[in-house]
């Protein structure tokens, strides 16, 4: 609720049976534990950063000068990717009506904030950073410009949050940088418990959707699902680089979106599905496997590597064409 001089204060909140009805509401409680977990499990992001500076040296110390530079190009991009979450779940916190989904975003805030700040500074010590390529700013400036609470939590809690978790599990558990293997279990934490507000709150949408609006909020969900499929085309030799294996990385997000999923089902009913949809629904386990083969694109039959670098050219193309 954006809160003007009309509408304010809101005296709503004060009303004992409304009052009453959320406290006993499961998915309230929920909410609103999640504002609270934030508060307890908070950390100090300066120190955190600077005590792991102190004990292992810089960042990237001892890295291959071509691993170092697919290093800061990746956590550039996920550092942006912050910034993006934090000014979204800021947009959430303004804009959604409900108390303890508005506390739970708020919290969201204060997490995404110290996020950002680490990787700024993490990123700065690694070298000069420089301009990510137009297809993750196309995907970031999509879903900071969504015009409903719905698409924004769509993008940020099923999109972002899930892609952002496995990447850091995977950066930190490849022992790259052992800065990062000790940071980053503090980001995935973070980012685990954000889903939370997704999962309880975008059903409550979806419900009052009308069915265009369903079918506006779907086209949304795959138009980011494209964006992010094809930023992995232009990241490829970067994830090489640092020994992150890419079907293994889609393979947990698919896991953990359908798990999302499965969860707003549990929550509300079959009816989220008008807007949302699952990775492992319909064709897209068979789009998985074309996109990363289980055996390698080396092992794959001539006209699908054909076709798989012609993908990865236009990739590439529309990265520079949206810079």
């Amino acid at each position: 609720m954006r809160f003007t001089p009309e509408n304010f204060p809101p005296y709503q909140l004060l009303d004992p049976v409304a009052t009453g009805e959320r406290q006993a509401d499961q998915k309230t409680r929920q909410l609103e534990r999640l504002y609270h977990l934030t508060q307890k499990h908070s950390w100090d992001g300066r120190a955190v950063l600077g005590a792991l500076i102190d004990r292992h040296g810089p960042p990237g110390a001892g890295l291959e000068p071509r691993t170092r530079d697919a290093l800061r190009r990746v956590m550039t991009v996920l550092m942006w990717g912050e910034l993006a979450a934090w000014n979204i779940s800021a947009d959430l916190a303004l804009e959604i009506p409900d108390l303890e989904a508005k506390m739970a975003a708020t919290a969201q805030v204060f997490d995404e904030a110290r996020h950002f700040y680490v990787l700024r500074d993490y990123v700065s010590q690694l070298g000069t950073s420089e301009r990510i390529g137009g297809l993750p700013n196309r995907l970031f400036t999509k879903v900071l410009s969504a015009p409903t609470l719905c698409q924004k939590l769509v993008g940020m809690q099923l999109l972002f949050e899930t892609n952002a978790v496995v990447m850091f599990r995977r950066i930190g558990e490849s022992e790259l940088c052992p800065i990062l293997h000790e940071l980053l279990p503090y980001f995935e934490r973070d980012e685990s418990r954000h889903v939370g507000l997704g999962v309880m709150y975008a059903p409550k949408l979806i419900e009052r959707m009308s069915r265009a609006e369903a079918r506006a909020t779907a086209r949304f969900q795959l138009e980011c699902t494209l964006l992010l499929m094809a930023s992995g085309f232009v990241f490829r030799e970067d994830f090489a680089a640092l020994g992150l294996d890419q079907r293994q990385m889609a393979i947990r997000v698919s896991s953990m979106q359908d798990e999302v999923v499965k969860q707003m089902v549990e929550v509300s009913g079959r009816s989220v599905l008008r807007a949302v949809a699952s990775p492992r629904a319909g064709v897209g386990p068979k789009i998985l496997d074309f996109i990363h083969p289980a055996d390698g694109i080396a092992s794959a039959p001539a006209w699908h590597q054909r076709v798989h670098g012609a993908i990865i050219r236009a990739a590439h193309r529309l990265d520079r064409a949206y810079s």
